[in-house]
């Protein structure tokens, strides 16, 4: 606050040290907050990430299966049909 502001106001140098003090306060409780919520948020991030890794392994692994099973059914369909032709 300018100093005319403060004469014409008649706040005295105790109340601008004092909202300096609280001014102090309150910018380090957020800065600890918005570190806090961060920390959060990158720790359900890396969570979410290795869940969504999972699913995704698990889907490729079911994929191969179904193609190992296709491939498998195809061949005996071509055995089968062959031997009585």
């Amino acid at each position: 606050m300018s100093k005319p502001f403060c004469a014409l106001a008649g706040v005295g140098p105790y109340a601008l040290a004092k909202a300096g003090e609280v001014y102090e306060d309150m910018a380090v409780r957020g800065r600890r907050l918005v570190s806090r919520m961060s920390r959060e948020a990158a720790q359900e991030f890396e969570e979410t990430a290795h869940e969504l890794e999972d699913l995704s392994r698990s889907a490729r692994q079911a994929q191969e299966r179904e193609k190992e099973t296709v491939g498998q059914t195809a061949g005996r369909t071509r055995a089968t049909t062959t031997t009585r032709g």
